[in-house]
């Protein structure tokens, strides 16, 4: 649908408000197509490694990101969940001043998030040696087990690794591109499309780990919806499940799906993301309170 939006649609002689109808309603199944990307990231998607390789490509192409690259960061999410260097809401008051932690948390829940995956584009032409520097400071040696450097050196840093991430930024810039030439002077409803996008991106990926216990590798929380909407983002929303089961394909997740007392609904779990940042001062009181009782 993505593809069609980006290609198709302009070139229909439809009026404007109805073209930012459809593409308004095609960026609301950004969701799923994330969850697509995510399966084939866990090569789950098709049974041949290969073919799931090239699936997730073709996906991520549409999406905005090489998917070598958003497949390293999502295994680094798993790697470093809710360890120091992965804790997007917390901020210590001792070393960033409130004002400044508010403005970043806000920023990456709206658009932030999605604009750093596009950024990708432009930073993986990088030299070798510029992005090696880049990648090792994400990738820290924690709780006396290695980082994930050498997997990154073998994984996206590697000859084959950086060719196969920089054709396909080439190809999403060139796709992007042709798309803002066929939308000429309705460009605003392409703009529309990708302010969709990034906003469900950037508000959904984190709204599981807001909040959670900090050092728990494991956790995350399972947000319930409807029946219909969890196949609609192939149970994405069972996120606890997927920590623990990662290598379990979507449609087996709800009968991992445990409950626990700091689950809550879906829309709940992403809107509380509005109410900022959390100092990390909260958790050593909340940690103090919960030993004490």
């Amino acid at each position: 649908m993505h593809l069609i939006a980006l290609t198709l649609l302009p070139a229909i002689h439809v009026s404007t408000p109805i073209l930012w109808v459809v593409c308004v309603s095609i960026g609301l199944a950004t969701t799923p197509m994330w969850a697509l990307i995510h399966e084939a990231i866990h090569g789950l998607l098709l049974p041949l490694p290969r073919a799931n390789a090239m699936a997730g490509r073709a996906l991520a192409i549409v999406f905005g990101a090489p998917f070598r690259a958003l497949r390293f960061a999502h295994l680094r999410h798993h790697r470093y969940n809710r360890s120091p260097c992965a804790r997007e809401e917390v901020y210590d008051p001792l070393k960033q001043k409130k004002v400044v932690a508010y403005f970043h948390h806000y920023v990456r829940i709206t658009v932030g998030l999605y604009f750093g995956e596009i950024a990708l584009l432009f930073l993986c032409f990088l030299p070798r040696a510029v992005l090696r520097k880049l990648v090792a400071a994400q990738c820290p040696a924690i709780d006396g087990t290695p980082g994930m450097a050498a997997f990154a050196d073998r994984d996206i840093l590697s000859v084959d690794g950086l060719r196969e991430i920089r054709i396909d930024a080439f190809l999403t810039l060139t796709l992007f591109g042709i798309a803002v030439w066929l939308y000429a002077d309705r460009w605003f409803v392409l703009l529309g499309l990708f302010g969709v996008r990034s906003l469900l991106i950037s508000q959904v990926d984190h709204a599981f780990h807001h909040g959670t216990p900090l050092d728990e590798k494991y956790f995350a929380l399972n947000l319930s919806l409807p029946r219909w909407a969890e196949r609609w983002m192939l149970n994405f929303n069972r996120h606890r499940a997927h920590h623990c089961y990662p290598q379990l394909p979507w449609k087996y997740l709800p009968a991992h799906a445990d409950r626990c007392e700091s689950d809550m609904g879906f829309l709940r779990g992403v809107l509380r993301q509005w109410k900022g940042p959390i100092a990390i001062t909260h958790f050593a009181t909340r940690d103090t309170k919960s030993d004490d009782a």
